[in-house]
């Protein structure tokens, strides 16, 4: 690498996962304030909308078309019915995918992975910067990566997925051996990847994830969430939101409600579980808080939201609950930061970013007892000084973010 920034980034992001579809976008703008010209290979499932920016396009061709066929999707693609590949698909959505004829699966999996690597080579990026270490169709892009020698630095989302299937492993470690760079979110996440990929650890630099500008504020839209779903002002508003998975504790989070037993604070639910039929996406929650004989203390929001939709939502709430159970860097944690709302963590590697954070509570435990304990500080908290903290520190916006992922390509791995 020269001394100066590159001229131009390839962003590699596989998923129709909306949380790193997010940070992919944020990233690319991140890139393009800091003059990079940024193009953004995604799956064509991403439901991002990208307004037209000089130094940013973006491309649906991961998993669907070949690169080859490639048009700028600067628009909103539908709803998708399934993930673009987590792993497991089919267990995350309860649904088969139908499967190719074989000649298809042969072309699927030997020339579009080799396609997509002499295209990144052909247009002559500086950096080709992926986002998971799963590209579905395009495996094989890692070892043709190496052959034709083209500069790849990784952002460890995970370290390991949190729901663990055959083969995990040895597809992170590919992507770790191939990247000159692979960045994680906290120092926390920096010493377990030390721990679970000693030989790849040198390679680690420590960049926090950024706050969003892609959900907009909508701040007249909190008196008007509550009127509609019945929740007083004077109500303190705690929130879960997104995909409904086990890591994220949220059955604890309803006991302690329960126990709590205060009818001036109220949970909101909002999101899907995985598996969930389309018509009841939070089937089995309805079931726990009915069980559990809260539902006059709960909203349920079921489905997708978009990000005006999501806005809406934390601009009605006051918590935001992340009493996770495992965590590599929460986007949803940096979500309520961006709204300035108090945030409930636990020390499951969120540690760092939520004891910065002057509206973060930490827990001292993932139990019932513990959220409860934690809920109880939150609500006087929020008693004490309701409004959003709208003072966000410079060091997680984007462009400083971008530049000093740049800096550490440049000063550590000066050939990248």
């Amino acid at each position: 690498m020269t001394p100066s920034f590159p001229r131009s980034v390839a962003l590699i992001n596989p998923l129709g996962d909306f949380g790193i579809d997010t940070y992919t976008h944020e990233l690319a703008l991140g890139l393009a304030a800091n003059g990079v010209r940024v193009d953004v290979y995604t799956s064509d499932t991403s439901r991002l909308r990208v307004p037209s920016q000089p130094n940013y396009r973006r491309f649906h061709v991961i998993g669907s078309h070949l690169p080859a066929v490639l048009e700028d999707a600067t628009g909103r693609r539908p709803p998708a019915t399934a993930l673009s590949r987590l792993s497991n698909p089919a267990a995350i959505v309860g649904m088969q995918p139908p499967r190719p004829a074989w000649w298809k699966a042969l072309l699927r999996k030997y020339y579009l992975p080799a396609q997509l690597a002499f295209r990144l080579k052909r247009e002559k990026y500086d950096i080709v910067w992926t986002q998971w270490p799963d590209l579905g169709a395009n495996e094989g892009f890692w070892q043709w990566s190496r052959l034709l020698g083209i500069p790849v630095v990784h952002t460890v989302h995970n370290i390991l997925p949190h729901e663990r299937t055959e083969g995990d492993k040895l597809a992170a470690d590919t992507a770790y051996r191939t990247a000159q760079v692979l960045f994680v979110h906290s120092t926390a996440v920096s010493n377990e990847f030390a721990e679970v990929f000693p030989t790849y650890a040198r390679k680690a630099v420590v960049i926090p994830h950024g706050t969003y500008t892609i959900y907009p504020r909508l701040r007249e839209a909190r008196a008007r969430l509550r009127a509609e779903l019945a929740i007083a002002p004077e109500q303190v508003v705690l929130l879960i939101c997104g995909g409904i998975r086990p890591y994220k504790n949220v059955n604890a989070c309803i006991s302690a409600v329960a126990a709590l037993d205060r009818d001036d604070v109220v949970l909101i639910i909002a999101g899907s579980e995985p598996g969930a039929s389309p018509g009841n996406p939070l089937a089995d929650i309805t079931r726990r808080v009915e069980a559990a004989g809260i539902q006059s203390r709960v909203r349920l929001l079921p489905g997708y939201r978009d990000e005006a939709g999501i806005a809406e939502v934390f601009e009605a709430s006051d918590v935001l609950l992340l009493p996770y159970l495992k965590s590599y860097g929460s986007g949803l944690l940096m979500l309520g930061i961006t709204f300035g709302k108090y945030v409930l963590a636990t020390r499951s590697g969120m540690e760092e970013s939520v004891s910065a954070y002057p509206r973060g509570i930490l827990l001292d435990g993932s139990s019932p007892s513990n959220i409860m304990g934690g809920i109880l500080v939150a609500a006087a908290r929020v008693r004490a000084d309701p409004g959003p903290l709208d003072t966000i520190s410079p060091t997680l916006k984007w462009d400083c973010i971008a530049r000093s992922c740049m800096e550490a390509c440049r000063n550590r791995h000066p050939d990248v």
